[in-house]
């Protein structure tokens, strides 16, 4: 009968989170680095998957001997996770439990609520972006030669995380994409409530109604997004199973 390993003691414990702490500054600094690689494919779109958000930071972390565990935790009307650093050489650090609630009080609404907290648990304890910074900065316009006709009304910028109309599309080409993506109810109704998500459907209500509900001049590819939400959101709800 094969003997239990004996417990380590405090002392031990102690002893290895120097060795812990090591591996994860080094291992950190990659992913901050490779996040913001604007080569990485992982982080091209602003709304990354679970298994994306996974693929990017495992390297850094086996190649230091890190590893992560999630450990769900009983919770009323949703999922509590909360994500666990180890190291192979021994020691480990709680980096934080997140909370979701779940949509539906049934097996699909609790599987979308673990996916969600899963990835949100990631993102948050590696320092995964939920979106391209770099994308919402503001360009400064080049100063035009005078050529004697009047010239070109300054352009104002918006009140809203996006400050131009260029940008603002941009935001709401990556939108639909990954709205037309989610893979069931749950999910679609998780990104919908994201800061992100609500932040830019504000302004493109106060800024761009043609992209929140009138749809004049929208190419034929897209339609406007309360018309998307709407006939995606019945879609999705009929492709259920029965319960």
């Amino acid at each position: 009968m094969a003997t239990k390993p004996a417990l380590k003691t405090v002392g031990e414990i102690a002893d290895d989170l120097p060795t812990l702490y090591t591996a994860m500054a080094s291992a950190f600094a990659e992913i901050e680095a490779a996040t913001k690689d604007k080569t990485n494919p992982h982080f091209k779109s602003k709304y990354a998957d679970l298994g994306s958000v996974i693929d990017a930071i495992k390297p850094p972390l086996i190649k230091y001997g890190l590893f992560f565990t999630q450990r769900s935790h009983p919770a009323e009307n949703g999922i509590s996770v909360e994500t666990v650093l180890h190291h192979s050489g021994g020691g480990e650090m709680s980096l934080g439990t997140l909370f979701v609630p779940a949509n539906k009080q049934d097996a699909q609404g609790f599987g979308s609520a673990l996916t969600y907290a899963r990835r949100y648990g990631l993102m948050t304890a590696f320092g995964v972006p939920a979106e391209d910074d770099d994308g919402n900065a503001a360009s400064k316009a080049q100063a035009r030669p005078t050529t004697g006709e009047t010239p070109p009304e300054k352009r104002v910028p918006l009140a809203g995380p996006y400050t131009s109309k260029t940008a603002l599309w941009t935001a709401f080409k990556q939108f639909d994409r990954t709205l037309r993506g989610c893979a069931d109810l749950g999910e679609f109704e998780a990104f919908l409530q994201t800061d992100e998500v609500v932040e830019l459907l504000e302004q493109c209500k106060r800024d761009a109604p043609n992209l929140h509900d009138s749809g004049e001049g929208l190419p034929d590819e897209f339609e406007p997004a309360l018309s998307l939400i709407k006939r995606l959101r019945k879609e999705l709800a009929d492709a259920e199973p029965v319960a």
